[in-house]
């Protein structure tokens, strides 16, 4: 018997500095309120969907970061655009929040001599990639408002990705990093034994919520039940646990808006880079 049910095509681009069961997580919520079949890419090579490789054919849901929607679908090109849902996430100092902050994180034996951004001067420091929001773009622009350049720190190296920039600060391959306050939170709650190594020196933000891109092809009835979807999770116990489990309290209305401050840091360090080290 043919099976008719809708069949629904997620992407995500943002494993593994996002455990990728919080994207199976929603690929399940999203199967069973919209009674449709859902699928999972996972793809960590790429930044988003390559419209030269015929994503926009297969893929109906994209989640993306910040950086590369700005950058490659703020336009909303006629193949994806902006869903207008970001998610909240609880942050274990700022609070709840619609978005999420880049985390200075500073290994446990050079704490007691930081007490600001300024005092990391000389340290090895470890970022995600050169795209990352978080922990390239956000601190370029901190050290050029300073005056300073990559020289402030002794050593620069990149990660790949803001979990592995964590664990290079607990195992002393670097002394500070800025990470997305979301990866960390997921990754101490995984870890929670390398809690005493780590020191939280400050947060920066808030920055907007990672973009989720919808396929323009997508029918309307459809992208609308996602929408409503995201929205009510969290008046359901049993998915809202769940979500929380993730650090992350529930779904929120977004626009463009959301993202201008974000569109202006780019802008402000375009012309701006690290001297990196790749690890």
């Amino acid at each position: 018997m043919e099976n008719n049910t809708p069949l629904l095509r997620l992407a995500t681009y943002m494993c593994p500095g996002i455990p990728v069961e919080y994207y199976e997580f929603l690929a399940e919520y999203l199967e069973n309120k919209l009674k449709v079949q859902t699928e999972l890419l996972y793809s960590s090579r790429r930044r988003g969907p390559d419209i030269s490789r015929g994503d926009h054919h297969r893929i109906d849901l994209a989640f993306v970061s910040t950086s590369t929607f700005i950058e490659k679908f703020k336009t909303n090109t006629s193949y994806f655009q902006l869903l207008p849902v970001g998610a909240v996430t609880n942050h274990p100092v700022k609070g709840e929040i619609l978005g999420y902050y880049s985390d200075v994180i500073v290994h446990r034996d050079v704490k007691e001599r930081i007490k600001e951004f300024y005092d990391i001067r000389g340290c090895k420091y470890v970022h995600a990639s050169e795209s990352s929001l978080s922990s390239n773009k956000l601190v370029l622009r901190m050290l050029k408002q300073m005056g300073e350049d990559a020289s402030f720190f002794s050593d620069i190296q990149v990660s790949g990705n803001h979990m592995n920039s964590i664990e290079m600060v607990v195992s002393k391959k670097g002394e500070a990093a800025a990470v997305d306050s979301l990866s960390l939170a997921n990754y101490l709650s995984r870890h929670y034994y390398q809690k005493p190594e780590l020191h939280l020196q400050g947060s920066w933000g808030p920055l907007p919520p990672h973009p989720i891109l919808v396929n323009t092809k997508l029918p309307e009835n459809l992208r609308l039940g996602i929408e409503e979807a995201l929205l009510n999770i969290s008046r359901e116990a049993f998915w809202s646990e769940q979500l929380a489990s993730f650090s992350i309290m529930g779904f929120q209305k977004t626009s463009l808006d959301n993202y201008l401050e974000a569109i202006d840091i780019l802008e402000a360090t375009k012309a701006l880079s690290f001297g990196i080290t790749y690890y």
